[in-house]
């Protein structure tokens, strides 16, 4: 028979509960972050915008000339964004397309942000694309599915390679790809590179004036992941732990 537990009896098991309750640990809201890229006045400009909930979490944005992140904090009201960095301040606020049929804009239903960066001295344009919240990556492992490697020592290879083409510098180049090279011209068309004599020879052929220029408006640092490879721009170049492995050459 179960016994019924006396006043004083229950009242320490409830006061003993309550203490275990006060003491588990509670878990924070899961960080979600929103990818952008545009420009910043003239400047073109990458942002990492983490959020937990509806509260902006510690953020950053770069600029693609340095490709070194600037810490942010701030909130968000009434749908409109304060990033503070030290000494300015960004003001942004979703943009859409006008398929959101007059539902208010968030990150799903929105195709950038928009807004203005002031220092008090002088104020800026910015102008965002991007969107959609996704699962935040630690601090220093945005390439986590990629390689246990810092963000830093991989992203060493990437601009490496992406300098390299933009000198011209095939031997260089080579030092950051993982051969044989795979070299898509479009739909069922491919070849493959072996090695560095052979991209040598090849080089003028593959990395056309066009095709530079891309990869140098192409942002090297915080790339997006598709199927275990680290995407640099639209897809002009994929890499995984190892260096460059496949060319998408337009």
């Amino acid at each position: 028979m179960t016994r019924a537990l006396t006043w004083p009896a229950a009242a320490r098991w409830m006061v003993g509960l309550l203490l275990v309750l006060a003491l588990r640990p509670v878990h924070a809201e899961e960080l979600k972050q929103a990818d952008y890229d545009g420009t910043l006045g003239t400047q073109r400009i990458g942002l990492v915008l983490t959020m937990s909930g509806q509260q902006v979490a510690p953020s950053r944005y770069y600029y693609l000339r340095h490709l070194v992140d600037i810490p942010l904090e701030g909130e968000l009201r009434n749908g409109s964004f304060s990033l503070h960095e030290k000494g300015a301040t960004m003001t942004l606020h979703f943009v859409g397309n006008g398929s959101e049929h007059g539902q208010p804009l968030d990150f799903n239903n929105s195709i950038g942000l928009e807004g203005e960066w002031s220092d008090g001295k002088q104020s800026l344009p910015v102008k965002l694309r991007g969107g959609g919240l996704f699962t935040a990556t630690p601090t220093g492992h945005w390439y986590q599915s990629i390689t246990d490697e810092t963000d830093d020592v991989f992203e060493a290879r990437t601009q490496g390679f992406r300098a390299a083409v933009m000198k011209g510098d095939s031997n260089a180049a080579a030092r950051f790809v993982n051969f044989p090279l795979r070299v898509n011209h479009g739909p069922g068309k491919h070849e493959e590179v072996r090695d560095a004599r052979q991209l040598a020879t090849q080089w003028k052929r593959l990395f056309t004036p066009a095709y530079v220029t891309r990869i140098a408006d192409a942002s090297p640092h915080s790339m997006a992941m598709v199927q275990g490879y680290a995407m640099l721009g639209d897809g002009l170049v994929f890499f995984s732990d190892k260096g460059a492995e496949v060319l998408n050459v337009p």
